[in-house]
């Protein structure tokens, strides 16, 4: 037995003593043999192993807090934030930034999964005055001051609400001399077929390809940045046609592609990009709801909510719209 052991024993005996010899001591000695007994449970130094199991929970607890607080700071980033990648590529002679985004990813279990790809075609000087790039440019184009003040609230589209997302979606789409913008797809059956991993990233490619085709920029002067953690393959059918062909020639069609983790809520035309397939994604669901009104994609857009699985759960799955390899729908 320890010292403290033995100490903690002594005082409690001692007051068991007191309620022997003294009635009237009674409820005094009692509410001391609790205090004595808390005591010697409560500060008993921790063993080792109840130290690191009690310092690991305050870590966990610490990095949730600091978790909390980086997601809080980012909803919160100035325009001047979201434009310093951006012009920081423009300084590098990188004119072309194209920012790339997808919609209905792992959390759905219906629809397709839409990636937009989007490029602001002049500099940020002339939507924002002196906030970015001091390259000049000769323009034409007029755009209203509530159209600007609307793009200075870009942000990650989860954070805009519907209204702020389809007002920033009108006006790229009004002025497509300033805003580049191409969609892909791929549907629920390509998904099955391919998983969600590579369909996703075929679709990253092909917006971001059509691009740059559509609007013949010059390789050299392109950059794309991509939400998440993987960067797409580019022009994946001709470098591979180059290499059955065993060309010593460099393959000419190419740029940097980047992946960005979050980017949409720290890059400017990855934030634009993610408005613009919520919002083209939004509606062909709005589309597919005015056909099986009873599964309520105008309201869950796909995603598998707890109202959804419980449709699954009564109507079963619907062929070419739900993923059918997905655990939540397959066996429906």
């Amino acid at each position: 037995m320890s010292r403290f052991d033995a100490i903690s024993s002594f005082i409690v005996l001692l007051a068991m003593a007191i309620i022997s010899t003294s009635s009237s001591n009674h409820y005094v000695a009692s509410a001391f043999v609790s205090s004595c007994c808390s005591f010697a449970t409560k500060s008993k130094p921790p063993s080792i192993h109840q130290h690191q199991h009690i310092m690991m929970g305050k870590r966990q607890q610490h990095q949730r807090q600091n978790k909390g607080n980086k997601r809080n700071n980012k909803k919160k980033q100035s325009l001047e934030s979201l434009l310093e990648l951006e012009t920081d590529l423009h300084g590098r002679g990188f004119k072309y930034v194209i920012g790339s985004d997808d919609s209905g990813g792992a959390g759905c279990i219906a629809g397709p999964v839409v990636v937009a790809s989007c490029c602001v075609m002049q500099p940020y000087s002339f939507l924002f005055g002196g906030v970015s790039s001091d390259e000049s440019t000769e323009h034409d184009i007029t755009i209203p001051q509530s159209a600007i003040d609307a793009l200075s609230k870009v942000n990650d589209c989860k954070i805009l609400t519907p209204t702020q997302r389809q007002e920033i979606y009108d006006i790229i789409t009004e002025y497509p001399d300033i805003f580049a913008i191409t969609t892909a797809e791929r549907s629920a059956q390509q998904i099955d077929d391919l998983n969600l991993l590579r369909a996703t990233q075929q679709a990253f490619a092909e917006s971001i390809e059509t691009l740059v085709e559509q609007h013949e920029l010059p390789y050299e002067g392109c950059y794309a940045i991509v939400d998440g953690k993987i960067s797409p393959k580019l022009y994946a059918d001709q470098r591979e046609e180059e290499s059955d062909m065993q060309s010593h020639k460099a393959f000419t069609k190419r740029f940097s592609v980047r992946p960005y983790v979050n980017g949409d809520a720290n890059v400017f035309a990855v934030a634009l990009a993610s408005i613009v397939a919520r919002v083209t994604r939004d509606a062909m669901m709005k589309e597919v709801h005015g056909l099986h009104p009873e599964y309520n994609f105008d309201e869950n857009n796909g995603y598998g909510s707890k109202s959804h699985i419980e449709v699954l759960h009564r109507l079963g799955s619907l062929e070419g719209i739900h993923r059918m390899s997905f655990k939540q729908v397959s066996g429906r």
